[in-house]
């Protein structure tokens, strides 16, 4: 399983279980998460009430909510305009994780819920990355693109302009890294500077172009004729 991907610091440590329903798998995961030091609190799947809540990550039991025709929880596009969203109790092949990316999920784990992937998905996904497999992050990638074709050729507005000129030269340099795949580990050991910095200029970037992960500053990239800077 490898990530990718959203957000902001202070509202990483922010946990919401949805929803709960008594049931021992999610009680277990509410005692492990809540030992991790991140603040939980189990909350009805409620679009409303999730609105009024601090941003953080919501942690959907796939297996005991009112699902989509695609297979995704009701609701996922709302509840992602704010938080993370992480699937989990999920068997193969109940969604398509790309279609999942693509309607705001930033990750799945499968199965019996084993505590050490369940705690390196939150870590990844507090760490603004995705946790579905790199090929599944490159279909929604190629999606979007597709999607917005229509676009192509058409000459940038002054308003895109300015944001392109308001990265700096280093924040134009990891963009292009991300847009390659690379990992916040991958950058700072190619750019000899910390992880810590790396994750600086990546929310720098976020901020400035507005984007809420990798794969919304991918996009932005080359909808706004990036791209041949960027991967050169």
């Amino acid at each position: 399983m490898s990530n990718k991907m959203s957000g902001n610091m202070s509202d990483s440590k922010n946990i919401y279980i949805v929803p709960h329903k008594d049931r021992d798998t999610m009680k277990n995961l509410e005692a492990l998460i809540g030992s991790l030091d991140f603040n939980v609190q189990v909350i009805d799947a409620n679009p409303f009430l999730l609105a009024n809540k601090p941003g953080g990550i919501i942690i959907i039991d796939h297996a005991s909510v009112p699902l989509t025709d695609e297979g995704l929880p009701k609701q996922t596009e709302i509840y992602a305009r704010k938080h993370k969203v992480l699937l989990v109790n999920l068997s193969k092949g109940d969604i398509n994780e790309a279609v999942a990316i693509q309607r705001g999920c930033t990750g799945a784990v499968y199965e019996n819920l084993r505590a050490d992937e369940v705690i390196r998905a939150i870590y990844a996904v507090q760490q603004n990355e995705y946790w579905f497999s790199r090929k599944n992050i490159s279909i929604a990638l190629n999606n979007i693109l597709r999607h917005s074709s229509a676009n192509n050729g058409i000459c940038l507005t002054e308003e895109q302009i300015s944001t392109v000129n308001s990265l700096t030269q280093r924040e134009k340099t990891i963009v292009s890294l991300v847009c390659k795949g690379s990992s916040n580990n991958d950058i700072a050991n190619s750019l000899f500077i910390s992880c810590h910095t790396v994750k600086t200029h990546i929310y720098s970037a976020f901020r400035k172009t507005q984007c809420k992960n990798r794969v919304e500053l991918i996009y932005w990239a080359m909808k706004n004729a990036m791209t041949a800077e960027l991967i050169a």
